[in-house]
């Protein structure tokens, strides 16, 4: 431990020393040490606390930043995904693409401005991402409709400009094996919007009834009732054994459901309509795959 000796103490100041060593039980040594480590600790400076404005903005910066580093990873800013933070390069690319100033969005970033509704409704459309979660935190930063049995709704929305191409991406493998995800792309306005089937059927064997009744249904509606839709099918097959849907969805712009290294084409949809079951899907149900295979595509059934 390092040493300090002093000499040519005041007898008046050592005297004061002393009596405050003996009034404190400690050695002579022990109270000089005391009072330096006292007198040399720096007062922390006080700050007031933020306000809840400040707080806001200073939430909406971080979850800003934790957007423009998520399209940095996922590859929408470039061809090449990487765990990298966004840098101002990126800022400037996304202010172009935005039509405003890097400088506001450096501002939006740090907290030191408020996010006005009409830019995160910007960001929104532009990058897929969620106005309210950057706003407020609710809501997952992707939004994701589970479509369950509202998939007509999801396929022929009310305001459809028929410019709308849809990609059908089936979980091939791990804990959700069969599951499927729906991508729809303007593409005028090339916005995305991501939905997923979470409730009536799946795509893989060893369903029940019900979930071959509702894999039915869905199957001839797309053939009579989409047969004009543009529908490209995949098949995207998890890096891991493990791999939890649900910690992915909705935390990942859309467009990392199209990485090269675990999405593939399938004719999986193609196959169902003309009556061949891909993997035992129908394994005891072959009578439905048959129905579906008799009706013409724009044909009409009881399914509405």
């Amino acid at each position: 431990m390092p040493k300090i000796q002093a000499r040519n103490i005041d007898e008046a100041l050592y005297q004061r020393i002393e009596a405050s060593a003996m009034k404190h039980e400690r050695s002579l040594e022990g109270e000089i040490r005391i009072a330096l480590r006292d007198y040399y600790t720096p007062v922390e400076a006080e700050t007031s606390p933020l306000s809840l404005r400040e707080r806001w903005q200073q939430q909406t910066g971080e979850r800003l930043q934790w957007l423009f580093d998520q399209l940095v990873a996922d590859g929408v800013l470039d061809q090449w995904q990487g765990e990298r933070p966004a840098g101002i390069a990126d800022i400037v690319r996304i202010a172009r693409q935005l039509g405003t100033s890097p400088g506001q969005l450096m501002d939006l970033l740090e907290g030191r401005k408020e996010m006005l509704p009409a830019m995160a409704d910007e960001l929104a459309g532009r990058f897929s991402a969620s106005a309210d979660w950057l706003l407020s935190g609710t809501d997952t930063p992707f939004p994701v409709l589970r479509i369950g049995h509202g998939y007509r709704d999801f396929l022929l929305p009310e305001d459809d400009d028929g410019q709308n191409v849809f990609e059908f991406i089936r979980i091939d493998g791990g804990h959700h094996d069969g599951t499927l995800i729906i991508i729809r792309v303007n593409a005028r306005t090339q916005a995305l919007s991501v939905g997923v089937v979470t409730s009536g059927f799946i795509l893989a064997r060893g369903m029940g009834g019900g979930g071959h009744g509702y894999l039915k249904e869905f199957l001839l509606f797309l053939k009579t009732k989409c047969h004009r839709l543009a529908i490209n099918t995949f098949d995207f097959k998890p890096d891991d054994p493990e791999f939890d849907f649900w910690s992915v969805i909705g935390q990942h712009h859309p467009i990392w459901f199209r990485n090269a290294k675990q999405r593939s084409t399938a004719s999986w949809l193609q196959q169902l309509y003309s009556g061949t079951d891909p993997a035992d899907w129908f394994e005891g149900w072959q009578s439905d795959l048959d129905e579906i295979a008799m009706v013409p595509f724009g044909g009409e059934t009881k399914i509405e």
